[in-house]
């Protein structure tokens, strides 16, 4: 199984402090599968990963190997690395980039420590637009197409 997972928000917050929860996350899939590490910056967290005792990984896919990152970069390089090979599904912790991803049908884990995540993103956030309502939005529209679908039974 090919499982992609962003390094900041998963495994660092953004003092570049390790989550413990997302190490442990990375640690667990990693036994069994190929995990690909998507990051910004190939050389900088190369060597924080390092530092993190996490020398073996599978492969590290910054932004500047990504051809055309255009407005949404994160998106583009989820699109990139599954046209270069099959991928089971996505570790985010970016409810947005979330639902983007299970509109085109990515299978996506949502990763979310409310001790290190952005208040925006949070479910209780008093402040702008809850972002969780419309995962569930597509999510539940994803299923009423599923079941429409009579390709699928």
């Amino acid at each position: 199984m090919a499982v992609l997972m962003f390094v900041d928000g998963v495994l660092r917050n953004a003092k570049k402090a390790p989550i413990q929860q997302g190490m442990l996350l990375y640690h667990a899939l990693k036994e069994k599968n190929r995990v690909l590490l998507l990051c910004a910056d190939k050389d900088k967290d190369d060597n924080w990963l390092r530092q993190q005792k996490i020398n073996k990984y599978d492969d590290l896919i910054s932004m500047d190997q990504v051809p055309a990152a255009g407005d949404q970069p994160e998106l583009r390089q989820v699109e990139w690395v599954r046209s270069q090979g099959h991928v089971d599904f996505v570790v985010t912790y970016d409810p947005t980039l979330s639902s983007k991803l299970i509109a085109k049908g990515i299978t996506t884990l949502l990763f979310v420590n409310p001790i290190y995540i952005d208040e925006a993103f949070r479910p209780d956030t008093t402040k702008g637009s809850k972002s969780w309502q419309e995962i569930v939005d597509e999510i539940v529209k994803q299923q009423d197409l599923e079941r429409e679908d009579p390709r699928v039974s």
